[in-house]
């Protein structure tokens, strides 16, 4: 697998993609960052969706997966007392780190304990210590 991506995106489709491929200066930011990102998922194709831990703030949370040449940024927030979860944007990124498209249409989902957003809403609650997480 080959990838002509940029700065953070190209760590985070290197990293997602299990590090089969290494580019210049991206290598780097891989071990750098290597702890950064857990792997909550996989998507259909069998590529990983992973939690961004650096980016957690409170409750709200990012995921990253694969999306053609580029990856995709969904935001989450937990409501981790009431099980409910609520998406606030999507946003996919080109191979050179552009913004090609976004939605930020909220709205509450189903919280379901196996699937990528659930697991990453696990990892979120019981660092924040809420019982019962």
């Amino acid at each position: 697998m080959c990838f002509k991506i940029g700065g953070i995106v190209g760590a985070i489709a290197i990293l997602l993609s299990n590090g089969s491929a290494f580019t210049e200066g991206v290598g780097a930011a891989i071990a750098k960052d290597a702890q950064r990102y857990i792997t909550v998922g996989h998507d259909k194709l069998g590529n990983s969706v992973a939690l961004d831990i650096k980016t957690i703030k409170g409750t709200t949370y990012k995921l990253y997966g694969i999306y053609g040449d580029g990856i995709f940024e969904t935001t989450f927030d937990a409501s981790c007392k009431e099980s409910r979860l609520f998406r606030n944007r999507i946003a996919i990124y080109g191979s050179q780190g552009q913004l090609l498209q976004e939605d930020q249409e909220k709205g509450e989902i189903p919280f379901v304990a196996n699937s990528s957003p659930g697991r990453g809403m696990q990892i979120v609650c019981q660092k924040i210590g809420v019982r019962g997480w």
